[in-house]
């Protein structure tokens, strides 16, 4: 055995295995916020939200619509820069009770039109009057 081919067999390939293993386990534990199909049930106070888990599977979660809110950000000054004000940003909706962070595309295309209003306004409930007027207790 020659010296090239030691190294290639005490190092590279040891080397090799460890970093395919690093990359699998990094996509194992990748973001999988990202909603992939949300359906409401009859009454729309339950939400049907189906969201990758691992590479090639896909789960399904249920939330109560009540529960479902876009948090307020710390930063008051960022809100015109965010990307949840802009056509094609992406918004997230945090679920109060299990803690879980949902995000939506914001673009037309990936909604259903008749539903998307509604879905907003639901989950917008933190914001109501929140930008009304200095003088009557508004927050920003």
């Amino acid at each position: 055995m020659n010296m090239q081919y030691g190294a290639k067999r005490g190092f590279a390939r040891p080397a090799h295995t460890f970093y395919c293993v690093q990359m699998l386990i990094l996509l194992q534990h990748m973001n999988m916020d990202y909603v992939s199909r949300m359906v409401y049930n009859k009454d729309k106070d339950v939400v049907f939200v189906y969201k990758p888990d691992g590479l090639w599977n896909e789960r399904e979660y249920v939330y109560e619509m009540h529960h479902l809110e876009q948090m307020v950000p710390f930063a008051v000054t960022s809100i015109k820069n965010m990307s949840m004000q802009k056509d094609d940003g992406i918004v997230t909706v945090y679920d109060m009770n299990t803690r879980d962070n949902l995000k939506f595309y914001n673009e037309d295309k990936y909604w259903n039109l008749d539903v998307k209003d509604e879905f907003m306004g639901q989950t917008r409930n933190l914001w109501l009057g929140n930008f009304a007027d200095k003088r009557n207790g508004s927050i920003f």
